[in-house]
């Protein structure tokens, strides 16, 4: 595929690029060379290249001059091997006395169940008052004792409360209010 004249590439600022039939004859001639690339730069034409250097080489330190390694100059060391700090809970909770808590919580709310005399309205109204007393042991456990054993009592003593509360609204579907 032959190129026509204007679809050739010419180079920016330089002469004109001849026809297609002489490109044998330029190809002796020298080229010319791109702004700033060879030799000292010509007004107008930007200057490429690293900027020149102001200073000498800096003069050699007292350890270099006398050929010996002084201990002040020694880089320090740095320790990569040294494990992260790892930070833990003050006081952990653990399963078991989470476990516990649980098991005393619900030993308390079956005694006051067991204390009632079989009425619904009594029953609602014991499972209440057991329930704060076990919140109000759990929160005072939480902050002077086991927390472990204060998330299990108030849990047990929480589903407790649940299932006097669920026995109120099926009462409640039936038209009996408990609570009163």
């Amino acid at each position: 595929m032959a190129l026509s004249e204007s679809q050739q590439w010419k180079e920016p600022g330089g002469p004109p690029s001849p026809p297609l039939g002489q490109l044998q004859a330029t190809a002796g001639q020298p080229r010319q060379p791109w702004p700033g690339a060879m030799g000292p730069p010509v007004m107008g034409q930007p200057v490429v290249g690293p900027p020149p250097r102001l200073t000498t080489a800096r003069p050699p330190t007292p350890a270099a001059a006398y050929g010996a390694w002084q201990g002040v100059l020694k880089p320090p060391t740095f320790r990569v091997s040294t494990p992260r700090p790892t930070y833990r809970e003050a006081l952990p909770i653990r399963g078991q006395m989470v476990a516990i808590g649980g098991a005393v919580g619900a030993a308390w709310m079956l005694l006051f169940g067991l204390m009632m005399n079989g009425s619904a309205r009594g029953y609602v109204w014991i499972t209440i008052v057991a329930g704060i007393l076990a919140w109000a042991a759990a929160a005072i456990l939480a902050r002077f004792g086991d927390r472990g054993v204060a998330v299990g009592v108030a849990a047990s003593s929480g589903v407790a409360v649940a299932i006097a509360g669920v026995l109120v609204a099926y009462r409640l579907a039936g038209g009996d209010w408990l609570l009163w």
